[in-house]
């Protein structure tokens, strides 16, 4: 039979076999049809995109690429439904092991509609496509299928090949207006009607279709062993298949570690169900061959001398998993199933052996309806019956280890008429489960990830808890978790000893682990603590430069270390792989747009950690991990790309682009903010980037798509031509900080005044009541933050130090060992140090970064509003204002242009307008 896709092949041979291919497999494995015709669906976009000459979003996703066609108005109406219904189908189908014969066939009519599509707007337009033709059952042997399966890289590099060569042929600029009109007509042409639409799942009047997250339900922690003749596999593509489109979150290799022997194992797949409760599966990929003997309490095996009975090791680790549910009174009496599934061996062999058959999973047991089946007969543990909703949130609160490391609360009844109470309200009353960040979380990449994030989204927290995750699962591995600000060094190790003792039911902590195989390193170091530079410096026997050494220059402190990493480079020959895993907090501040300071057009500490790395398997990947603020970057908004940060090697084309086997993105956006409250973020992003501002914006996004990327809505208008009006806004769900809620007065306020003397009297006075009414603590639920340069900030902060002191209020200067010390000095200091018991910390925004508190103070403003148009000063204002998590307080002295703007802020709240002019060059 002659393929439907056939018309392709003289001009775009490669997407012609793509869709041959998923012809070919569809009555044998729809499964496959449906994930190829989503490449066919993405290949033909990157086609597009050369034709047309058009710059690929940051976020080289093919969704991201999809939203950018839309807006261009290349892709219209059905058009654009069939593409994102090709990218949803297929994301199900790598996700959930969805197979479906009824979609495949709908997706294939819909990706032959496409095609003609395709050819009419980029090839012949008088090409007239005929009707589509179904494959018949037979259609296609094997054996040809596996051909086409091993063909399958070859014509993915032969595409980008093409796409190449697209792009040296388009001379000249693509008339998109004339594309958009052929566009448009052919897309009226091709037209879907209405049985076609039905077997879509299209619906009148609305072709938006919505984002599914199911992706994020099925959690591959890690790589699935393919040993065995793929048993892990075949399960767990069961156990997706299954709970498809249920109240469900299942993990391959939940991380809790139950000690067993002198091995720590985690459970095979754990499963939360909202109507089943717990349920825990243990693979064996045995062979009937390899079992000597089974009894009730006793397995014996013909190659090993283990004796270990699955039974029992399944039954131990669903009581593991239940166990961290005690702390939850609504939980105690959860449901609970356990069984031992055996993918290569059936029911029937398995009896004739006279062999006990309670609690196991055979063979034939692993289809969509009989695996369900076989879970609802199993007899549960423990039984209480389907989860209401609180239980089922607080099950899933439990998983992700929310619930675990919540702040310890005050107890008793709360009163929302002061801070103090409304901080016990929200601790007691915890956010939902974010499925993005457990997904990110609890997942080992084969390879590098970055982790872009809006400030306070967790990225930090994510970084631990994979830090420790991996230590506990290859306890052979050398791990290196770093970040910039050096007061973050007790916080970032008290996180992942949070983690540990969760993976480990209570058993190990940070202090008790091997401090060389999990490193916690801030980026430089020092002389008295390993750094991750110094680290490296030591392993080849180079002498470390300090800060001020004289071959490093002036500079701001991250350029300086980041020219120290550049002489590294340059005078050591090869850097020697030391680490399987490096994974780097604040990554935004180890970048730098000073040419002279990069290493062969590459950024040295990046350089650096990349190459201090060991390569993963055989295809020599490395598995670094780079989690990066937006809009918080100490030198630029921009994003970096691979090939900026690595070089311009053909590796690092794509090397945060797709996914990693499992599933595992290559790169993550967090768009939501949990620290920092609505009000107070949208005025920080609005101010920081001079929004509002007369002259024009200073800096800030210029698409839509990275407005999207930070979480707000573009309303209104368009980012070209300049010159248009743009409407902003930042959907409530987006900051889900329950503060506003809560909180009956302002969550933000801005008093200016006459004299300095008057701002820090008052300030103290504040202070004074929020301890003394509002029953805030003085230190971590206080901090002061005092804006300006170097000299004007330590200025200010001794001097709100003494106004503070004066009111009787002990106040700690960050590095001092002790409170009320006004100017710290070696040695008696520790670096290390920001919080100290009793006392309000005052510090500058340097200082401040990577830190948080319920109640904020800013002062200063003044010193910011003196050169308003600095974009280093605006960017420590955006900073300041963003480390509290319940309320902030702007003060300053004078009258400046910069108050005018601040309160047109606040008097916007989450809904901007403004005229869009490109950012001003950097000052």
């Amino acid at each position: 039979m002659k393929s439907n896709f056939s018309f392709l092949a003289d001009k775009w041979e490669t997407l012609s076999e793509l869709g041959k291919m998923a012809e070919g497999n569809l009555y044998k494995d729809p499964n496959t049809t449906i994930v190829k015709l989503r490449m066919f669906a993405e290949q033909m976009i990157e086609y597009i995109f050369a034709y047309d000459q058009l710059e690929k979003p940051e976020e080289d996703s093919l969704f991201n690429k999809l939203k950018l066609l839309e807006r261009e108005g290349l892709i219209v109406d059905d058009i654009a439904a069939i593409f994102h219904k090709l990218r949803l189908e297929g994301n199900k189908a790598v996700h959930e092991s969805y197979d479906s014969l009824e979609t495949a066939k709908a997706l294939l009519l819909a990706a032959y509609k496409t095609a003609i599509w395709f050819m009419q707007v980029y090839g012949d337009w008088d090409f007239e496509g005929g009707d589509f033709i179904f494959p018949e059952k037979d259609y296609q042997s094997n054996d040809k299928l596996a051909e086409m399966q091993q063909r399958y890289e070859e014509m993915i590099n032969k595409v980008q090949e093409e796409i190449a060569a697209v792009k040296v042929q388009q001379k000249e600029l693509s008339n998109l207006s004339l594309r958009r009109e052929k566009s448009r007509k052919s897309n009226n042409k091709i037209k879907l009607n209405q049985a076609e639409r039905k077997i879509l799942g299209f619906f009148d009047g609305n072709n938006n279709l919505e984002e599914i997250n199911s992706e994020y339900r099925f959690i591959t922690t890690e790589k699935i062993p393919s040993g065995q003749t793929n048993a892990a596999g075949k399960a767990w593509d069961a156990v997706r298949k299954s709970f498809s489109g249920r109240d469900c979150i299942a993990y391959w290799r939940y991380p809790i570690f139950s000690k067993r022997g002198e091995n720590r194992e985690e459970p095979d797949i754990l499963i939360a169900d909202k109507e089943f409760g717990l349920i825990v599966l243990e693979i064996e990929g045995y062979q009937l061959d390899d079992i000597a003997e089974v009894t009730a309490d006793n397995w014996q095996f013909k190659k090993t001398e283990s004796n270990d009975c699955p039974s029992y090791k399944v039954e131990d680790q669903l009581y593991a998993v239940k166990g961290l549910c005690q702390s939850d009174r609504t939980l105690r009496r959860i449901s609970g199933r356990a069984a031992v599934v055996l993918p290569n061996i059936t029911k029937k062999e398995w009896q004739k052996k006279g062999y006990p058959v309670d609690h196991i999973i055979f063979a034939e047991g692993l289809g969509r309806k009989s695996l369900f089946k076989e879970l609802a007969a199993l007899t549960p543990a423990f039984d209480n019956g389907e989860l209401n909703n609180e239980q089922w949130q607080n099950l899933l609160l439990v998983l992700s280890g929310q619930n675990t490391f919540g702040e310890e609360t005050a107890g008793g009844e709360q009163d929302a008429k002061t801070r103090g109470g409304v901080k016990e309200l929200i601790k007691e009353k915890l956010f939902e489960v974010d499925l993005q960040q457990e997904f990110i979380g609890k997942t080992i990449p084969p390879g590098p990830q970055r982790i872009r994030g809006i400030a306070g989204s967790g990225k930090t927290v994510l970084l631990c808890q994979k830090a420790a995750h991996m230590y506990l699962k290859h306890p052979d591995w050398k791990i290196a978790l770093v970040f910039f600000t050096r007061s973050l060094y007790d916080s970032t190790k008290r996180e992942v000893d949070k983690w540990l003792r969760r993976f480990s039911n209570g058993e190990l902590g940070y202090d008790s682990i091997s401090s060389d195989r999990l490193q916690v390193l801030h980026a430089w170091g020092a002389k008295d603590q390993p750094g991750f530079y110094r680290t490296i410096c030591r392993q080849h026997r180079v002498k470390p430069l300090t800060a001020t050494h004289q071959a490093l220059g002036e500079g701001e402190p991250n350029e300086r270390l980041i020219k120290a990493c550049k002489l590294l480079l340059e005078g050591v020959e090869e850097i020697k792989p030391i680490y399987d895993a490096v994974l780097i907090d604040e990554a935004q501040d180890l970048i730098v747009d000073n040419g002279d300071l990069k290493y062969e057009d590459k950024q040295p500490f990046y350089w650096l950690a990349y190459q201090s790395l060991k390569p993963v398997g055989d295809k020599k990947k490395k598995r670094l991990i780079w989690a990066y603020d937006e809009a918080q970057s100490l030198n630029s908004l921009n994003i970096p790309s691979a090939p900026e940060l690595f070089g311009q090697g053909p590796e690092f084309k794509r090397m945060v682009s797709g996914f990693h086997e499992g599933g595992i993105r290559k790169s993550e956006i967090m768009n939501k903010c949990y620290r920092t409250p609505g009000p107070v973020l949208t005025a920080a992003h609005a101010i920081g980037m001079g929004l509002l501002r007369p002259g024009g914006m200073l800096r800030g996004y210029t698409t839509q798509e990275d407005w999207e990327n930070i979480g707000y809505e573009v309303l209104e208008g368009s980012f070209n031509p300049v010159g248009q009006k743009v409407v902003l806004h930042r959907p409530a769900e987006m900051t889900p900080n329950r503060v506003p809620e809560i909180w009956d007065g302002k969550v933000i306020e801005f008093n200016n005044y006459s004299n300095r003397h008057e701002e820090l009297t008052e300030l103290a006075q504040k202070i004074k009541y929020n301890i003394e009414v509002d029953g805030l603590n003085p230190s971590r639920d206080i901090l002061v933050i005092a804006l300006g340069n170097i000299q004007e900030s330590y200025r200010l902060k001794v001097a709100a130090a003494r106004a503070i002191k004066q009111a009787g209020i002990d106040i700690y200067i960050p590095k001092a060992l002790n409170n009320n010390v006004y100017y710290p000095k070696y040695p008696e200091i520790d670096p290390n140090r920001f919080w100290n018991k009793g006392g309000v910390t005052i510090c500058n925004t340097y200082r401040a970064k990577g830190n948080e508190a319920y109640m904020v103070y800013v002062i200063g403003l003044d010193q910011v509003a003196a050169a308003e148009d600095n974009f280093a000063l605006r960017n420590q204002l955006f900073v300041a204002l963003t480390r509290t998590k319940g309320w902030l307080n702007v003060s300053g002295v004078g009258e400046f242009s910069l108050y005018k703007e601040f309160r047109e802020v606040l008097a916007s709240g989450n809904r901007f307008e403004f005229v869009f002019q490109r950012p001003l060059s950097r000052r």
